[in-house]
């Protein structure tokens, strides 16, 4: 829906050294409307989010819902998450299909038919889009209204060459 960014600066060349861009996604049909903050540069979350006597890890991610909070060290998901406050939160009953792998998912596609975990349409494009939605954001210095469905900024035409430039005539894709 939209996206809006602090940062310690922008010079319209390069990132900022850090940044703090808020998310605002729409409801679909597998969950409600919700909200993410990155934090990026050395900026983090306030540890009072945490429950007492939790640590807030160097990297990684804090997911908060409504009965409980996901915390995930690391950059990748890799290490072990934890369930929090520990005492009241009990795990769902979930099955998640383990990957085989980057090159066992995209020789499955090509001989198989079977799209890879992170196939474009469904993961990997929505993600880049939500990655570069954060640039556009710190460019803008403004909170940018998304179009998702057309791929452009509803209020900011200032920004729209940044996501689809105007080629001169004789230089079309």
């Amino acid at each position: 829906i939209s996206v809006e960014a602090e940062n310690s600066g922008h010079n319209k060349d390069s990132y900022p050294k850090w940044s703090v861009i808020r998310y605002e996604f729409p409801k679909t049909d597998k969950r409600p409307a919700c909200s993410m903050i990155w934090y990026d540069g050395g900026k983090r979350p306030d540890p009072s989010l945490l429950p007492e006597g939790t640590k807030l890890p160097r990297t990684g991610a804090l997911l908060i819902g409504d009965k409980g909070m996901l915390l995930s060290p690391g950059d990748y998901g890799g290490q072990a998450n934890t369930l929090l406050p520990k005492d009241e939160v009990v795990a769902p009953d979930v099955e998640i299909e383990k990957s085989p792998g980057h090159f066992t998912e995209y020789a499955r596609a090509i001989t198989d038919g079977i799209p890879a975990m992170s196939n474009f349409p469904d993961y990997s494009g929505p993600l880049s889009e939500t990655v570069l939605l954060g640039n556009l954001a710190v460019y803008a210095g403004k909170k940018v209204e998304w179009d998702s469905k057309n791929l452009k900024p509803k209020n900011a035409p200032d920004v729209e060459q940044i996501v689809r430039r105007e080629y001169r005539k004789g230089w079309t894709i």
